[in-house]
């Protein structure tokens, strides 16, 4: 401490004592106060700006003397739209329903999983939902077209819509369009703007009179001391009795709630939990699936390979026999994939894309019937973060092996299953998978809007019977994170990992 700050520190205390004005008020507010008191009616806050002054600091200004009931505010909520980086990539490749109805129409019939040459998975199932209310539906696998004479009037006006809200220039009641694609999710960013108006009330015009129009000194420095400015000057009051917050730490993530919760609800269900590995091989991640060795999946985009020199030949016993067999040249009816397989495909290693996998290997080493098994682990994809996409995520697995095991079952487990986390209007569509079939998508109705919960099936034989399978087996998924953004109602599902004390201590059981 200098010699300036030892002599001065009881003149210090003295000049805030004898100095302090009664009514605590900044320079900004006293600024905003004598603005406001040359209006005579509400003013809006864009053009609440005294001189010298930022939008944000006035802005700040006004909440403090909302605070302190100086100014009376009215205030009124503008919601707007745009598109969401989905709804970008829509406008620009076009609808899913509209880019499978094309490619039908072009060749007439197409096997479900030829789609995927068209558009993404995720985009078929979509592409499939919108088709059917229109009654183009897939059966035996394939898809079948037929002339629809309202659906390309119904894309075009979809896809205007898209254009117009993009432009900002949509109308809310045209044709019921905005409603829609708040029910798809995902496609819309929703914009709600608080706007306020005010004016300066009776306490407020006694305030500024009382501060005699002045500003006052909100930093002491010791130039100010030096000159003796201080004796001619008013200090803004300091409240030294503000209390501090207190923080109690020790509590679980809402992820680790979350996930404890699924676990629960397995365990009440007579699930077993199973184990997993984050490192695979793409035998048992992918061959084992009956996933083509040349299927989008497995290229470097949706898949993190692991540059490692071990030789896999010894983990994978009987798994690439088994598999070059099928996609050679099928199993039983079935034809397979009729390419030339790549055991040095299935021996690269991978961090692993699905808990599907964790299955395939739990009932390839528990073939005895009837097997319930469940796991809620990390899985990885190799995309760009954004928000509703993560690199690293949690997926739930379900799946029921047994002599019951149908389409019928798998609605009722999954029915109890969504039910008990509070998804009580569910609905089934079809949907593909290339390791299931038939397959379907769940659909929940969640503030007046579906939003897609996971996908589902039955797993075909080219993947039970090569590994000694002789009933049929059920199995569901789901990510994680998407139930966590609805279960917390979030908008991003990057807020689910941010450092926001606020909204982690929302949600506090005590570990």
């Amino acid at each position: 401490m200098t010699e300036l700050s030892k002599s001065s520190f009881p003149l210090i205390l003295y000049i805030i004592i004898m100095h302090q004005e009664t009514m605590d008020l900044s320079n900004n507010e006293l600024a905003v106060l004598s603005f406001l008191s040359g209006k005579h009616e509400y003013v809006e806050e864009d053009q609440v700006i005294p001189p010298g002054m930022e939008r944000r600091e006035a802005s700040n200004a006004i909440s403090w003397l909302e605070a302190k009931n100086l100014i009376d505010v009215v205030r009124t909520e503008e919601v707007s739209y745009g598109l969401s980086q989905e709804g970008i990539r829509y406008l620009e490749e076009g609808l899913p329903e509209k880019r499978i109805y094309d490619a039908v129409e072009k060749y007439s019939e197409i096997d479900l999983r030829e789609l995927e040459r068209f558009l993404p998975a995720s985009d078929v199932r979509i592409g499939l939902a919108q088709l059917a209310k229109f009654g183009l539906r897939p059966s035996g696998g394939k898809i079948a077209f037929k002339t629809i004479p309202q659906f390309q009037d119904e894309v075009l006006r979809r896809q205007s819509f898209l254009e117009s809200v993009s432009s900002g220039s949509y109308s809310v009641l045209e044709g019921g369009l905005l409603e829609h694609f708040k029910r798809r999710g995902g496609l819309l960013v929703e914009r709600k703007r608080t706007r306020r108006k005010m004016r300066i009330n009776a306490s407020g015009i006694a305030a500024l009179k009382e501060s005699r129009g002045g500003s006052r000194i909100e930093t002491l420095t010791p130039e100010i001391i030096a000159s003796g400015a201080w004796r001619e000057s008013v200090f803004r009051a300091f409240d030294l009795s503000a209390p501090a917050e207190k923080f109690n730490g020790g509590y679980y993530h809402p992820m680790s709630i979350l996930i404890k919760m699924v676990k629960d609800i397995f365990t009440n269900m007579g699930f077993t939990e199973m184990p997993g590995h984050y490192i695979e091989t793409a035998g048992w991640n992918m061959d084992a699936l009956f996933i083509p060795q040349d299927h989008p999946a497995r290229e470097m985009q949706d898949t993190f390979y692991l540059n490692s020199s071990r030789d896999t030949r010894m983990e994978l016993p009987e798994i690439i026999d088994l598999s070059r067999k099928v996609h050679e040249k099928g199993v039983g009816r079935y034809p397979g994939w009729g390419y030339r397989f790549d055991e040095n495909e299935s021996r690269k290693l991978l961090l692993r894309t699905h808990t599907t996998v964790s299955t395939v290997r739990y009932l390839y080493e528990h073939r005895n019937a009837p097997q319930a098994v469940f796991s809620v682990e990390k899985v990885f994809r190799h995309e760009s973060t954004d928000w509703k996409h993560l690199a690293e995520l949690h997926q739930i697995e379900g799946a029921y092996y047994g002599k019951n095991a149908n389409l019928s079952t798998l609605k009722s487990l999954m029915r109890r299953f969504y039910s008990a986390l509070g998804f009580k209007d569910i609905r089934f569509i079809p949907s593909y998978y290339p390791y299931t079939e038939p397959s379907m998508d769940a659909v929940a109705v969640v503030n007046g809007k579906e939003v897609e919960l996971g996908g589902s099936g039955v797993f075909r034989p080219e993947v039970t019977r090569p590994i000694g399978l002789r009933k049929p087996v059920i199995a569901w998924g789901m990510g994680l994170e998407r139930v966590a953004m609805l279960f917390f109602g979030l908008s991003d599902i990057r807020h689910l990992y941010r450092s926001d004390l606020e909204w982690l201590k929302g949600y506090q059981i005590k570990g």
